[in-house]
């Protein structure tokens, strides 16, 4: 993402902002990342950290915006938000990755947040058929008018972000969602891998190798 235009990818990481916390409906897929609503802030903070070397714009707003984008699951009347991601983000939590305590603590919000009546986080395993294009991370917001609106994030853009509420072009992010979800774990099965992450993850740190 070289050639990013930072005023441009503000204004239209702000504009994605804005539309989650107007939304009455979310609904994101973060590819292999977690998604970002759902990282509590030490690990977000290693993440953008980490993507600072390579995506210094992107990382350094979204880093500022993501207290905001964590609290539209908090607000009074909170939107019903739907979360696909990748098995392998679980994993590498599960692996204790990128900090064992961290991801540990990670687990248990993101256990938490699954639990949570309008929220619903779905895994897509690393069995299932490869991802569709787009494969990338999107999000799709629905206002109290019904009006959608897809983000994308797309390297190619000079923002970073490709915005569009065509209906035609949101239609075909829809229809990935849907497939995304069909393909996934159900709300039950998802849980249940989490906790089998966070078992194993406890697991990992209170066994002690036998060095007799």
């Amino acid at each position: 993402m070289d050639t990013v235009d930072t005023a441009a990818l503000r204004a239209t990481v702000l504009d994605r902002c804005r539309a989650e916390e107007e939304a009455v409906t979310i609904r994101s897929v973060s590819g292999f990342n977690l998604p970002e609503q759902l990282m509590i802030p030490a690990f977000a903070q290693l993440v953008w950290e980490c993507r600072a070397s390579y995506l210094p714009a992107f990382a350094a707003i979204g880093a500022a915006l993501l207290p905001r984008r964590r609290a539209v699951l908090d607000r009074p009347s909170p939107a019903r938000a739907v979360f696909v991601m990748g098995e392998e983000a679980v994993c590498r939590l599960e692996r204790g990755q990128p900090d064992p305590e961290i991801a540990a603590a990670q687990l248990r919000a993101l256990q938490d947040r699954a639990g949570a009546p309008h929220v619903s986080v779905v895994i897509h395993p690393r069995a299932a058929p490869a991802l569709p294009f787009p494969a990338g991370r999107f999000v799709i917001t629905t206002d109290i008018g019904g009006r959608h609106t897809a983000y994308e994030e797309a390297a190619p853009e000079p923002s970073g972000l490709l915005i569009t509420s065509a209906p035609r072009r949101v239609q075909v992010y829809q229809d990935i969602f849907d497939r995304l979800c069909a393909d996934s774990l159900d709300e039950s099965g998802s849980q249940a891998r989490i906790e089998e992450a966070l078992r194993r993850r406890h697991r990992a740190v209170t066994t002690v190798p036998d060095t007799r």
